[in-house]
């Protein structure tokens, strides 16, 4: 990999988000840029979102302008996949975020799919289930098969050994009913999001576990040292 000069590795990171009416879902993306800002002295993290609420990548840049920051900016997409988000709409609003900032702006890849999510994964079972011997991961899908598969890929290459996993999707592409009969065989199975924030998505697989009787994992991708350290990875290679 060839090194980035400096500036650019120092450069300011702009979290971008999806975006959700459900306030936790802000709350967990402000929670992963303290915990990158705490993993990074000195580095300064800002957020922006594609929908629902601001600050909109526009307003993002405009306010770095304002400030007279004179550092690069990078855009790390806090999405899982490389679905429809990150295909069409974060270079889209990288686009529209350097406009407002008047500088150069890198656009680095999206945070997954990547194995770190697995460590993640193992980082949360770790504080919660250590003595869990099947696990379910539960993810929230899309219509691109393909962009899941990547995905699901990725996290079986990164999660930790010992317990067996298998592999659920909300919108039943990987049912759960099949992923928990994967499991079978008198294993303690218990359910992990794979998710980096709370909101309605994340409280769906909890209950659709509960209504199986399948305890679940407390906490999101977001709150882990794993995606934070992933988030700067991605902020170091980006172009």
């Amino acid at each position: 990999m060839t090194p980035l000069p400096d500036d650019a590795v120092a450069a300011t990171i702009v979290l971008l988000a999806h975006g959700s009416p459900d306030p936790r879902h802000a709350h967990g993306i402000e929670a992963l840029a303290a915990r990158v800002a705490v993993l990074d002295p000195g580095r300064e993290v800002r957020i922006a979102y594609l929908d629902h609420h601001g600050p909109t990548p526009g307003h993002s840049g405009h306010v770095l302008s304002v400030a007279g920051a004179d550092r690069d900016v990078v855009v790390v997409p806090a999405l899982l996949s490389r679905a429809f988000h990150v295909e069409v709409d974060v270079p889209d609003a990288a686009a529209a975020l350097a406009t407002a900032y008047g500088r150069r702006v890198l656009l680095a890849d999206a945070l997954g799919p990547d194995a770190a999510i697995g460590e993640a994964i193992g980082e949360l079972l770790r504080r919660d289930r250590p003595s869990a011997d099947g696990v379910v991961v539960y993810v929230a899908g899309s219509s691109r098969r393909a962009a899941v598969d990547e995905l699901l890929a990725a996290i079986a290459a990164g999660v930790p050994p010992g317990p067996h996993y298998a592999f659920a999707t909300l919108d039943d592409y990987k049912p759960l009913d099949d992923a928990v009969g994967h499991l079978n065989g008198g294993a303690q199975v218990v359910g992990v999001s794979a998710m980096l924030a709370e909101g309605v998505l994340r409280d769906r697989m909890v209950a659709r576990c509960r209504a199986d009787g399948i305890p679940f994992v407390g906490g999101v991708l977001g709150d882990t040292d794993a995606v934070a350290r992933l988030v700067l990875a991605r902020a170091a290679a980006a172009r």
